[in-house]
């Protein structure tokens, strides 16, 4: 199916495997839920694992991925996302820097980059990132030490950047109603969906709210 463009995005979907794991649902089944939903990008981030654990995983989520019509982004490994027909991978501060995967990745490939300040934001961009997700907005349990942010400098982010910026961090149904008042419409959540009852009314009352 044909896919959508990384602008027209306003929910993007992590795949933590780790909640998956915890989950009432498998991977596919949140994925397929949440684009029933209205979410059209997802990403799959398992730490701690080898490569080639995440290599095989991420080769069936992007199959199943381009089959729905969404894109597919793979976190912190860049070959495992060029090997498996991934759209982008997703590097935070600690992995391969913006500029060196540009180098090596193809000329559409998007690039995600984890920012926790302004400045890092500015940095990604220049690099050649694709999009900039910022956060830790509210209080999250999918990382070990999320990155301090604040609405205020997310709303502040948002008008500098020319790339899309995406909220990330603790972002719910309850809660999203305060990134949308800062003037951002696109966000990055993970709990919210996959330990959801209903990952699919869930997703389509996010997007609601960001309408």
């Amino acid at each position: 199916m044909e896919k959508p463009f990384l602008n027209d995005i306003k929910l993007y979907v992590i795949i933590d495997m780790k909640l998956i794991s915890e989950a009432d649902f498998s991977a596919v089944d949140i994925m397929r839920a949440a684009f029933r939903g209205g979410a059209r990008m997802f990403q799959l981030r398992h730490k701690g694992v080898g490569e080639r654990v995440l290599f095989y995983e991420a080769q069936e989520l992007s199959q199943v991925a381009h089959e729905l019509g969404a894109l597919f982004i793979v976190n912190d490994s860049v070959s495992v996302a060029l090997s498996t027909g991934a759209d982008g991978v997703h590097l935070g501060e600690n992995d391969l820097p913006i500029h060196a995967a540009r180098k090596i990745c193809p000329d559409d490939f998007i690039i995600g980059a984890s920012a926790g300040s302004l400045e890092r934001a500015l940095q990604a961009e220049k690099e050649g990132a694709s999009y900039v997700g910022y956060g830790a907005i509210f209080h999250t349990t999918t990382k070990e030490k999320p990155c301090p942010g604040s609405l205020d400098e997310l709303g502040k982010i948002n008008k500098v950047l020319k790339v899309p910026v995406f909220a990330i961090g603790g972002i719910n149904e309850e809660n999203v109603v305060e990134v949308t008042r800062v003037g951002v419409k696109r966000i990055c959540v993970a709990s919210a969906v996959i330990k959801s009852e209903n990952p699919e009314l869930t997703a389509k009352k996010l997007l609601e709210a960001l309408a």
